[in-house]
């Protein structure tokens, strides 16, 4: 496992939502701080992530195709991407959904609209455990 001095200055982020508004919202708030890459659904999801191997994967649940439960499923459970964090972005307010994210490995779930502050700190967090074991 990295170290926190081995925590990026600038660390990359995935993110991957099929919604352009939201993609752009998200890309906004965040372009200060991290580098952005962009898939716009699930499978390309994992191919990124695959191939760039991001320091944290910023996720939609409801996608068409691949959705962000099955692209999460995936992304923890293969060998090379198990180590990044996954926070999930949903614009359902249920209980249950928070459990099942725990549940497909997701460090975090948060209800969209999300603001900017709320998702650079639980970015953060996610982050700052990532590179503190």
């Amino acid at each position: 496992m990295p170290s926190i001095a081995e925590m990026p200055p600038r660390p990359t982020l995935l993110l991957v939502d099929d919604c352009v508004a939201e993609r752009n919202f998200y890309e906004m708030a965040l372009e200060t701080e991290f580098n952005i890459l962009i898939a716009n659904h699930g499978s390309d999801g994992v191919n990124v992530a695959l191939s760039e191997h991001p320091d944290l994967v910023l996720l939609d649940v409801k996608m068409p195709g691949m959705d962000g439960w099955t692209t999460c499923t995936f992304i923890k459970s293969h060998p090379d991407t198990a180590d990044i964090p996954v926070v999930m972005l949903t614009g359902t307010d249920d209980i249950d959904l928070t459990q099942h994210a725990v549940d497909v490995g997701a460090s975090a779930l948060l209800i969209k609209p999300c603001p900017a502050e709320r998702l650079r700190n639980t970015i953060r967090q996610a982050l700052d455990t990532k590179y503190a074991a």
